[in-house]
């Protein structure tokens, strides 16, 4: 045989076992170390760790130390007794501010200027009483108050700069998460006792005014109204529903969702504007009702209130909550389930590639809570040592306010190979709070939750077993 011919063999047949070898090897070697793997997790709804989501106690009480979130419910003549003098200090102490941002909570605001009570009284400040004066003092089936007449331009140019100061205090972090639209009617909900002699409503250009009001003085939060005015619709607002556990109420405020209609007022009247489904883009919050007993609510009522919190696909409930009863834990943790967000993973696949020294993770998304998050925040993916030496980390391309209630989606992240994996690898998820930028959120999943950091997967080299 030719010589040329004899090597042409003997190179084809070294070729050909290394390419084997090297098939193998890449078959192998995974394998042999566990390093690219499939697993499915389950789904666990017992989790302690969600921001800005279930109950809202009011700021001012020691029981919301229980909660992720806290309710501010202040009146006009709390923030500004003086005209152009606006108590910052007064507000940081009543509703211990300073103590709920150092433990990582978030606030839902209202501002109010007529609150129904026991006594007389007046909700605005005593100058601005004086400046415009043409409300009326009352006393009603809802109580004692003053109800200020809303299209005074006196009024209207006073609320515009105590909101804008508002804001301005709020807006130098994300401590606030929801303001509900206050302001207008008893208690802040945009409607007033007119059949009973006190102002109206004012007309909707007016009522657009006080809600520009809001809109350009509050950044970094989601606002809300108590009916689905189309100003909310137009808006991209949440809506609020301070009659939970009160059958009837409810299903009026959903039939408004659902069909409109509109908020008659002795000339003219305000719009609704259908908002099916509105928990998809903005929030929905709300509070028990205080018409019915707390008892019965979660007791003989259970299912009924179960029931229609899940179809309104709420968020958030304060400032009245079961937080301050005793004997009610049960129901109390019935509701809270049906309240926001509950992400986790579902699947991860790790693949490694030793010919492009790759690292890739991919991860399925999913949601099985009623609403989304409407927050952009961050999530991060951490890539540690056998030691626990954090190595890589790199941003998942997920915007959290897009996976749905019911939904799922798929993320892919790729980091370098390193032959220190073969010891042991640890990889975690974070989810950053913008207001602490750090990991804040517990995934809904039967896995390790360390110091804000949910760690999915684990491989020990050693043993070969993983976590």
């Amino acid at each position: 045989m030719d010589k040329s011919i004899r090597w042409r063999i003997v190179t084809a047949v070294i070729i050909i076992i290394c390419i084997i070898f090297a098939a193998v090897a890449i078959y192998l070697i995974p394998r042999l170390y566990n390093l690219s793997v499939e697993e499915d997790f389950t789904y666990d709804e017992k989790v302690s760790a969600l921001p800005v989501t279930g109950y809202a106690p009011s700021a001012e009480e020691e029981f919301a130390e229980q909660a992720e979130l806290v309710f501010i419910n202040m009146t006009w003549a709390e923030w500004e007794p003086e005209q152009g003098e606006y108590d910052i200090s007064g507000l940081e102490k009543k509703y211990q501010l300073d103590r709920w941002r150092t433990a990582g909570k978030h606030a839902v605001l209202r501002f109010v200027c007529d609150r129904p009570g026991e006594e007389n009284h007046m909700d605005i400040p005593e100058w601005l009483y004086e400046r415009t004066g043409d409300g009326v003092f009352y006393d009603t089936e809802y109580g004692k108050g003053y109800c200020p007449d809303y299209s005074n331009e006196a009024f209207i140019s006073a609320h515009q700069a105590a909101i804008q100061a508002l804001g301005e205090y709020f807006n130098q972090d994300t401590f606030l998460s929801y303001v509900e639209l206050g302001s207008l009617g008893h208690w802040g909900e945009w409607h007033t006792l007119y059949e009973e002699g006190l102002p109206a409503m004012p007309d909707i250009e007016t009522c657009w005014q006080y809600a520009n009001h809001y809109s350009d003085s509050f950044l970094n939060v989601r606002l809300l109204m108590r009916r689905n005015y189309i100003i909310a619709a137009d808006g991209n607002m949440g809506l609020y529903n301070d009659m939970v556990g009160h059958a009837g109420d409810t299903q009026e405020w959903l039939d408004w969702q659902t069909d409109g209609g509109c908020y008659e007022l002795p000339e003219g009247g305000l719009p609704y504007e259908p908002m099916d489904e509105v928990w998809n883009t903005a929030p929905v919050g709300g509070e028990f009702t205080s018409s019915i007993p707390m008892e019965q609510i979660l007791t003989d009522d259970l299912e009924q209130t179960l029931s229609y919190i899940e179809q309104s696909h709420m968020t958030f409930l304060g400032p009245h909550t079961p937080l301050e009863y005793e004997g009610l834990e049960k129901g109390a943790a019935a509701v809270e389930d049906l309240l926001g967000y509950r992400y986790w993973i579902s699947h991860i696949s790790v693949d490694i590639s030793y010919m492009e020294q790759t690292f890739e993770i991919t991860l399925t998304w999913e949601n099985s809570g009623m609403t989304p998050l409407y927050f952009d925040w961050p999530v991060m993916m951490y890539v540690y040592d056998r030691d626990g030496n954090q190595k890589y980390w790199e941003s998942v391309d997920l915007y959290l306010p897009d996976l749905l209630s019911g939904s799922s989606v798929t993320t892919v992240n790729s980091f370098p190979f390193n032959d220190m994996f073969r010891e042991g690898y640890t990889i975690g998820i974070g989810i950053l709070d913008p207001m602490t930028e750090q990991p804040a959120i517990e995934l809904c999943m039967n896995k390790e939750y360390r110091n804000g950091v949910n760690i999915i997967y684990s491989y020990d080299g050693n043993t070969g077993k993983t976590f």
